[in-house]
This record gives structure tokens, C-alpha cells and sequence, in this order.
């Protein structure tokens, strides 16, 4: 390859979810397309192919994208395309989507974020296991959130090198932002039985008569469950609230009012509430689950096991009432944040295995 076409941009076609979906995966990319640094290198055309809503609604959805995705890759000549895929019907859109973009000659960059991927496929039938596997070995490089995969993940690629960590990353501030007054807890992900809400909701049921009266647990996001009602049934109105979806410009308003993020997962990847909050300076309370101990440590926040809601109800009390404690893990949290998850260092690192791409052609 010439030294003029390293210096060209990529042209990347990137299929993922759309914004409504409001998770990880799509944070991810919303960092690629806001990202200056990104789109410098990058000439980008981003293709959501899944949304939030009723079945005929997901539906349509999806046959549009496939429409728009066949149309843009008859009429340009992308170069990569980068597909964010996790378990369950992601692997059968992305599949599609994978076989259309190698009838054009596209190298594949395929991006794994599923929680609950390796369950899934372990407890899937041997024909699907087999398009699994046949699926994952179409993609000629394979990101993984973190190193707690890489074992599973290498077993069902024939050519294990194809597979690297990158992990998930987010904008760190030039400086810490933490509010060292703040005495909130926040729960930021989707409400739900996987994300450990019934056990956060017990534990500060538990913890109610050490905390001190102004002591509040902020709860956003897509509610699962009903989580209002369990807030009243349970007895907490004046210690829990839900506030719902929180738009992206809205975080930083938010975290200057949170001494501590919860999220007490039973399943997940590399979670980006934890990897924003830590950028902010906020330490985290959550359970040693998949990627999250590569991110959070007993440094820099409190891991505990998923269910241990004795454990849990220790850690608010003794994180809500230990404010030395709670500044040295923020120190922690912000310098993990600045060194291993930075935007800057991940956008470098997906460059890089682009430009690896573009030399196999």
C-alpha cells in the first residue's frame, strides 16, 4: 500500500442500534460519531438497524436499515465495515448485514458487546451454536470489551489472532470533577432484574436507619420493572427516586450531585456508567462480574457478588458514612479512568485495526 493512501481517510460503514435503545452499545458509538479525532481519520456512515417499540415497529425498522445498508454499499466503496453486536436476534440482524457488506469485498471489524453473549450461546442448540460460529469466523477482526472473554471467544474463532481487546472508553476531564459534598448514590442503567435493582432496592431498605436523612438514591433509565411502584411498596419514597432517561449533555449536571454509582449486575460487558462515573471521580459500587473487576478494584471502589445483598447494604453504609474513603477512591477512580479507559487512547487503538484491515486487501 502506498504512504498517500495510509494518509487517506477510512471510509467505514458502522452498523449498531439506534439512540432510543439509550444502552452501552450505543454510547459506544455515539462516541465514534462525536468524536473530531475520530471523524478526521474516519469517513463514517453509521446505520442504526435495531430500535426500541413494538415487534412490527423493530421490525420495519430493521428491513429499512437492510435497504439503506445494500444501497450505500452498491453506490461506495467502503473499505471496513464495523458491526456493534451482542446476543439473541443482534447475531441474526448483524449476520445479514455481515453476508451483504463480503458480497462487496468489505473487511469486517466485529465489535462484541453482549452481556449475556456466552449464556446465551452455551445454552443454545448445537445448529445455532454451529451459525454462531460460522458467523464469528466471517469477521476478519474481532474487539472484545475486555480479557474475561477471550478464552470463550478464541475457542469458537479458527484463527484466534484475529481476536483483540479494546475497551470500552469515554471522555476524561483535564481535571477531577468530584463533588466531595455530594451524598447521593446513583443507579444509571436500564431498571431491571439483571441490572440488580430488587437487590439495591433491599439493600438501601436494609441500610435506611444508618444513612443520614438527605442521603437519596437517583435512579435513570429505562425502567423494566415498574421501579416507582416498588420504591412505594417497599417503603422508600423518601429515600429512592426515579428520574427516568438522561440525555447525554445532561450527565454532567447530574454527577455533580452523586458521591457513589451502583450497579449491583448479575450479567454485563464492560458497563459505561461505570466507565463515565469514573471519569468524573465518582467511585463505584458493583459486583465482580465479566469485565467490570478490570475496571473497578478495591483502589478504586467496592466489587462485591451479585445477590450478596448483605454485602451490598455494607458497602452504602460504609462508602455514605466514610467521606476519607470516599476521596481516595475518587483520586483512584479518576486516574484508572485517565489511563486505561480515555476516548483519546481507544479511538487510537480502532484506527489502528482499521488501518490493519486496509493492508489485507
Amino acid at each position: 500500500m502506498s504512504e498517500k493512501k495510509t494518509r487517506e481517510k477510512i471510509k467505514v460503514l458502522m452498523v449498531g442500534v439506534d439512540k432510543s435503545t439509550g444502552g452501552g452499545m450505543w454510547t459506544v458509538a455515539e462516541n465514534y460519531i462525536r468524536s473530531s479525532a475520530f471523524r478526521a481519520a474516519v469517513d463514517l456512515t453509521y446505520i442504526p438497524s435495531a430500535v426500541t417499540g413494538s415487534i412490527p415497529k423493530r421490525l420495519l425498522f430493521t428491513a429499512r436499515a437492510y435497504i439503506r445498508i445494500l444501497i450505500r454499499l452498491m453506490g461506495d466503496r467502503y473499505d471496513i465495515l464495523h458491526v456493534h453486536m451482542a446476543e439473541k436476534g443482534s447475531v441474526y440482524r448483524k449476520a445479514i448485514v455481515m453476508c451483504m457488506a463480503k458480497l462487496f469485498r468489505c473487511r469486517i471489524l466485529l465489535h462484541m458487546h453482549g452481556a449475556e453473549f456466552e449464556d446465551w450461546y452455551r445454552h443454545s442448540g448445537a445448529l445455532n451454536r454451529r451459525f454462531v460460529q460460522r458467523i464469528l469466523n466471517t469477521a476478519d477482526r474481532v474487539v472484545i470489551l475486555g480479557r474475561y472473554w477471550e478464552g470463550f471467544l478464541s475457542s469458537l474463532l479458527r484463527a484466534p489472532e484475529k481476536l483483540s481487546v479494546v475497551y470500552n472508553a469515554v471522555p476524561v476531564p483535564e481535571k477531577r470533577q468530584y463533588n466531595r459534598q455530594a451524598k447521593n448514590f446513583l443507579f444509571l442503567g436500564v431498571a431491571g432484574k439483571r441490572k440488580g435493582i430488587p437487590d439495591l432496592l433491599s439493600a438501601l431498605k436494609c441500610a435506611d436507619r444508618e444513612l443520614d436523612r438527605d442521603v437519596r438514591l437517583i435512579i435513570c433509565g429505562p425502567d423494566e420493572t415498574g421501579v416507582e411502584e416498588e420504591i412505594r411498596q417497599i417503603g422508600l419514597s423518601h429515600r429512592a427516586e426515579y428520574r427516568g432517561r438522561i440525555p447525554a449533555e445532561e450527565r454532567d449536571a447530574l454527577f455533580s450531585d452523586i458521591a457513589v454509582n451502583v450497579l449491583p449486575s448479575y450479567h454485563e460487558g464492560l458497563p459505561m456508567t461505570i466507565l463515565e462515573t469514573m471519569a468524573y471521580g465518582i467511585p463505584n459500587i458493583a459486583t465482580a462480574v465479566a469485565a467490570v473487576p478490570e475496571a473497578v478494584d478495591a483502589g478504586n471502589g467496592i466489587l462485591i457478588t451479585p445477590g450478596d445483598v448483605r454485602a451490598l447494604t455494607d458497602a452504602l453504609i460504609l462508602l455514605s458514612s466514610d467521606e476519607e474513603l470516599r476521596l481516595k477512591k475518587s483520586v483512584r477512580a479518576y486516574e484508572t479512568a485517565r489511563q486505561k479507559f480515555s476516548l483519546d487512547g481507544h479511538i487510537t487503538e480502532i484506527i489502528q485495526r482499521y488501518r490493519e484491515l486496509e493492508q489485507m486487501k
